[in-house]
């Protein structure tokens, strides 16, 4: 079945309203850029004033152009946009290209115009591209609709928010002549078509092998997140996504009218769907090049080979710091290495050759060969001068013959091998034929490292999402819908008794608790809890923060405290909110020593509900270490989070601390994550702080929102 979106990046013909013969504007360079593009299908040119433009016949109008016209470029000032998307309508006209500025990104009279022309577009049945967007280019037949971009050829398709970007993406491939491109385009305001529609496009696509993106907001990230988890099992999907710092959302919304989400969820939940997430944009290219031609890393275990130690130092610090494995060689393996260059400084991993291969650049076919052939290793890392012999020492011929043996090697072992050299600037015939029997290689090792590490993020997520996932049948627990019930009658939310009391509904473990109504129930209190110290709190709709309040006491022992401790927090309560309406007070005992994390479930305006988990008590705020998937979750999801922290060594214990369970952690998170997802009434859930310790958890404090009722 063909998809709805195949005739715009491979339309058999395109009509330019606005087309000019004056080489100065837009609608001449579309004209032209076709030209040069191939196009292989026909130009229709639209002007009233003109006869014929470089050799097409013109038309006054798009309704009196012959035949059927699958794409139509706007070059005309944006306030034309609705009149023309009416005649594009009358003609039959399935997809436009809006080029103008001035809509929903310059101002609120913009965007009324916008709503105006998708509102026409959407009565016809015209997708839109854009508006404020560069152009359109479809590689299988010449449809370079970019004006001005000279694309190369080949089996990456780039889809941004910013021309810039996308332009720099193209101008680096065309310096270095080696990647090519199935399609390309700037996404514009998305006023019509998304990310998710060209993602799950390209998905389906067979010339495409990599999809890649710079983005700065989804206007429909739930949607984005289930294309990206379907495209990513058949080819990978690589994404720079702003947003990290307050400046870079402003500057996103003004420059194309998106609005940059919450950074942390953007890259949890993408990771999540197993998109390729990049922090640096001028690792875009090198990471989809590499992705478009390496077999699947098996694994993260690398060997580094280099004749000279300072390129190996950096080369295994920025393996490491990428989570690479620098996994040490086999004797059998050393011996060979040996045995070829006696006088190498170092043979087990990494392997500094020394003086013994310069010049004799051969040297590095075998040694290759020797680690490619050891288990214990899944990819080869070459980092500093291979590429420049030819160049410093005439050994053109010997070194072009090493790169085909190392492309041999990739493939006989099916094991990725990079090239970082110095030389990548100057393009040598040794770079030059190494790339061209799909060996990468790279000016940077930082560059060359990030490869390595997408690479094996990639091939771990594509098999994660490939798993079979055990099929969870989850009944909504009417104890549970009860309590939620009783709440939304009163209209407030859960008070932290019943959020306790929702957990247990789905089996989750909490701690003996007693609600105090009033000083009396003390002993009775005391009778239940037993002769231990006790954590004492305030119970009201009408406080969210009970320590600002002075709604909190720890640490209480004994009849006569715990009595002391409810005068105390009542009055102090009643005294900062006079119209409070206090329940009571919750006696728990105190949880055992541990460490403080946080679970959490929100309404994320992008991308729906989403989980976090991350350090909790006074150190969320602190460090902000935390991670975010999408829900619901599977076991899979769970582990990731769990480990998925920067200082997630707190968790794996020391110095006389034992490690946390992080079986319990994981099943605590499923067991929310069901909570949520059976009961969409449940706005938020605030787990925090949950004391994590080696023989499980104790929920501290449980805070469930209600949706109505925010």
């Amino acid at each position: 079945m063909t998809h709805p979106l195949e005739n715009l990046f491979k339309p058999r013909s395109v009509a330019i309203i606005g087309a000019s013969a004056d080489p100065t504007k837009r609608g001449y360079r579309a004209i032209t850029a076709l030209h040069k593009g191939k196009y292989e299908g026909r130009i229709v040119p639209i002007n009233p004033r003109e006869q014929g433009i470089l050799g097409h016949a013109c038309f006054a109008d798009i309704t009196e152009a012959p035949g059927e016209i699958d794409v139509v470029l706007i070059c005309t000032p944006a306030a034309t946009t609705p009149k023309m998307l009416e005649a594009c309508g009358k003609k039959g006209v399935r997809a436009a290209v809006l080029l103008a500025g001035g809509f929903s990104e310059a101002s609120e009279a913009g965007r009324v115009l916008e709503e105006q022309s998708v509102a026409v577009a959407r009565r016809y049945g015209i997708r839109l591209v854009g508006p404020n967007t560069n152009g359109i280019f479809g590689a299988r037949v010449g449809f370079n609709a970019l004006g001005g971009y000279d694309v190369p050829r080949g089996h990456v398709a780039i889809v941004a928010n910013s021309a810039n970007i996308m332009g720099s993406v193209l101008d680096d491939a065309n310096f270095f002549g080696h990647t090519g491109f199935s399609a390309a385009l700037s996404v514009g305001n998305q006023a019509d078509l998304s990310f998710h529609e060209y993602l799950e496009y390209f998905g389906s696509d067979p010339d495409t092998h990599v999809v890649l993106s710079y983005v700065e907001g989804f206007k429909n990230g739930g949607a984005y997140v289930k294309a990206a988890r379907e495209v990513s099992k058949v080819k990978p999907v690589v994404v720079y996504a702003v947003g990290r710092t307050d400046e870079g959302k402003r500057a996103a919304k003004s420059h194309s009218g998106s609005l940059a989400g919450d950074y942390p969820v953007t890259r949890g939940v993408l990771e999540q769907a197993g998109v390729v997430v990049l922090t640096q944009s001028d690792h875009l290219l090198p990471v989809a090049e590499t992705l478009a031609c390496w077999p699947p890393m098996r694994g993260r275990r690398v060997a580094v080979l280099s004749e000279g130690g300072g390129p190996i130092t950096i080369a295994c610090e920025a393996l490491t710091e990428r989570g690479m494995v620098l996994a040490p060689l086999s004797p059998e393996t050393q011996a060979k290495i040996h045995a070829i260059v006696p006088n190498a400084s170092a043979i087990n991993n990494p392997v500094d050759a020394g003086g013994g291969t310069e010049p004799r650049v051969e040297y590095y076919g075998s040694i290759a060969t020797a680690i490619l052939e050891d288990a214990n290793i899944d990819a080869l890392l070459l980092v500093g001068f291979f590429g420049g012999y030819g160049r410093r020492y005439g050994t053109n011929d010997r070194e072009i013959a090493v790169a085909r043996e190392l492309a041999a090697l990739q493939q006989q072992h099916g094991k990725p091998i990079m090239v970082q050299s110095r030389a990548a600037l100057h393009r040598t015939d040794g770079l030059n034929e190494l790339r061209q029997c799909g060996v990468p290689f790279h000016r940077h090792i930082e560059v060359s490292a990030q490869c390595l590490a997408s690479a094996a993020y990639y091939a771990e997520a594509k098999a994660r999402l490939l798993a079979p996932v055990p099929a969870v049948t989850s009944v909504v627990n009417a104890e549970a819908q009860r309590i939620i019930a009783s709440a939304q009658s009163q209209k407030r939310h859960l008070l932290e008794h019943e959020a306790l009391a929702l957990l247990a509904a789905y089996g989750v473990p909490t701690p003996r608790h007693v609600l105090l109504r009033d000083a009396g129930e003390v002993e009775a209190a005391m009778a239940e809890l037993g002769d231990v110290p006790i954590a004492v709190k305030v119970v009201s709709k009408d406080v969210l923060h009970k320590s600002d309040v002075g709604g909190v006491r720890l640490n209480v022992a004994g009849a006569a405290a715990l009595r002391a401790a409810y005068e105390d927090i009542t009055n102090s309560v009643r005294a900062q909110l006079p119209h409070a309406e206090i329940t009571g007070v919750l006696a728990t005992p105190m949880s055992a020593r541990g460490t403080e994390v946080i679970i959490g479930v929100s309404r994320d305006p992008t991308y729906g509900p989403v989980m976090v988990f991350g350090l909790g008590g006074t150190l969320v705020e602190v460090l902000r270490d935390v991670v975010f998937r999408a829900l619901p979750i599977n076991a899979d999801d769970a582990l990731a989070m769990v480990n998925g922290l920067k200082h997630g060594a707190v968790l794996v214990g020391g110095r006389g601390v034992p490690a946390v369970n992080k079986h319990a952690l994981c099943e605590l998170l499923l067991a929310v994550s069901r909570i949520a997802v059976l009961h969409p009434d449940v706005a938020a859930i605030d787990l925090n702080p949950v004391i994590a310790h080696d023989s499980g958890y104790t929920v501290a404090d449980a805070r469930v929102l209600l949706a109505e009722i925010i």
